[in-house]
């Protein structure tokens, strides 16, 4: 089975006039920063909205969602006694408002879903766009991570105790294209994608899934880019940058420390 990854790029990544990306002014006016966020990003990757028409599967990725969306609207039911609600915040709080904006913009009626799963949202998103390329047959598919920060959710999880030694708050989209056909563009070839129901020592992941010592492990390093539900997307587009060809990369996340993923990756 062939996967290869291209155009991978994030949130910080995108140089091109919103105006360009999303010319319809009145749907930029709706739009959360989230959602400009995360669209930007996936428009971006593919070089223009048009080049979406022809993609067979949107997947997309998240652990909160539209949390600045999801607030506003329970604000307002709060506020406005359950009555006279503005429908827009509520259409905008749900998981899958990134990729329905994706295809209502792009007008392509593909096969279109989101995955919320916590700390492994982007690992059952990417093994779905490996078997749907690897069983279904599907050419190109469009997948992205997206979440974000607010400051009611930065104040709930400081009096957790979620940031500690060092660590931070973090939000970000990320967005790639999965295919099945290589081309210059394909960086990354998808070699392996498994989940464990226990928790992973990084020695356990060495001896598991290394086939050299010289390779590669990337063992939850989080504390860079901030603790949030699918940091390992940002992770897997930080340390797959300068993946030479035929080198191999191990990515293993123990994020929450409750199961293990583990991606292994090729440079192509």
């Amino acid at each position: 089975m062939s996967c290869y990854v291209k155009n991978i790029i994030a949130d910080d990544d995108v140089i091109s006039d919103i105006k360009a990306l999303i010319p319809e002014a009145a749907v930029r006016r709706r739009m959360s920063r989230i959602l400009k966020m995360a669209v930007t990003t996936a428009v971006e990757s593919c070089g223009n909205i048009d080049n979406i028409k022809d993609i067979d599967s949107i997947i997309t990725a998240t652990g909160y969602g539209c949390l600045a969306d999801s607030e506003k609207f329970l604000r307002n039911v709060i506020e406005n006694n359950e009555e006279l609600l503005n429908p827009t915040p509520f259409i905008q709080s749900t998981f899958n408002t990134v990729g329905g904006q994706i295809a209502l913009l792009s007008k392509n009626h593909c096969e279109n879903i989101t995955y919320v799963n916590r700390s492994h949202s982007f690992e059952d998103a990417l093994l779905d766009a490996y078997l749907q390329i690897g069983i279904e047959g599907k050419e190109r598919i469009l997948l992205g991570t997206f979440d974000e920060i607010t400051e009611s959710s930065n104040n709930i999880l400081e009096r957790l105790g979620a940031f500690h030694k060092g660590q931070k708050n973090g939000e970000g989209a990320i967005f790639m294209e999965l295919t099945s056909n290589y081309t210059e563009a394909c960086k990354i070839k998808i070699e392996h994608i498994e989940f464990s129901s226990n928790v992973l020592s990084q020695d356990e992941c060495i001896n598991r899934y290394a086939k050299s010592k010289e390779e590669k492990i990337v063992y939850n390093n989080f504390t860079e880019y901030g603790i949030y539900p699918t940091v390992s997307a940002r992770i897997f587009y930080e340390f797959t940058k300068d993946l030479e060809r035929d080198e191999e990369m191990i990515f293993c996340n123990n994020y929450l420390g409750m199961s293990s993923s583990i991606i292994i990756v090729k440079g192509v």
